[in-house]
């Protein structure tokens, strides 16, 4: 199967989630995360804010956990028109708008930090990158809605990074267009399973 192929199927399986479904899976995902991933050891995590209306992992109360419980310093990201991303503290009492693809991010591209700036700024602290998927395979391959975004974002991610996937979905048999330019998860937690790969 290919990525295109793929983005079909898992669009088309996320979006028949009920919404008893999506909350249950939901609260499982969260709870391995907290559970399973040694979220106290990294002082910066870069999050994002989910597509509800695409049925992506809600974010917002893992966002509110980590807030709340933990010392981090929390980041989320804006998509600019050239491709990249800019990167912002989170606000948990601050209002996003949506974009054009309806995702939740900050109006304003003053005081955003490029990625590159982002990850050199945080070059000797541990980073903790959960990263938006719509699939993914049983090698790590990460399967996004195909502009590229996290790819040139996580291409500058220092070796203090640790790169997790969120995803409502169990992983899908190996692509077969992997390329070099994708990066690879290190881990991916699902609502009944953490994914690892070396």
């Amino acid at each position: 199967m290919n990525k295109h192929e793929l983005r079909t199927l898992a669009r088309a399986h996320r979006l028949n989630l009920s919404t008893e479904e999506t909350q249950e899976l939901n609260a499982g995902l969260r709870s391995l995360l907290f559970s399973r991933i040694p979220i106290h050891r990294y002082s910066i995590i870069h999050a994002f804010l989910p597509i509800l209306k695409n049925k992506e992992p809600d974010t917002y109360p893992i966002l509110n956990t980590l807030l709340k419980d933990f010392t981090a310093d929390v980041y989320i990201s804006k998509s600019l028109e050239n491709g990249d991303l800019l990167h912002f503290p989170f606000e948990a009492d601050k209002t996003y708008a949506l974009n054009r693809w309806g995702i939740p991010e900050p109006e304003t591209t003053g005081d955003g930090l490029s990625s590159e700036t982002f990850f050199d700024t945080f070059k000797e602290e541990d980073i903790l990158v959960l990263v938006p998927l719509l699939a993914f395979d049983s090698l790590g391959n990460r399967i996004g809605y195909g502009k590229g975004y996290y790819d040139r974002f996580l291409q500058y991610s220092t070796p203090k990074t640790l790169k997790v996937g969120l995803s409502l979905l169990e992983a899908y048999e190996p692509i077969d267009d992997a390329s070099e330019r994708d990066i690879a998860l290190d881990f991916c937690i699902t609502p009944t399973r953490v994914w690892k790969w070396d």
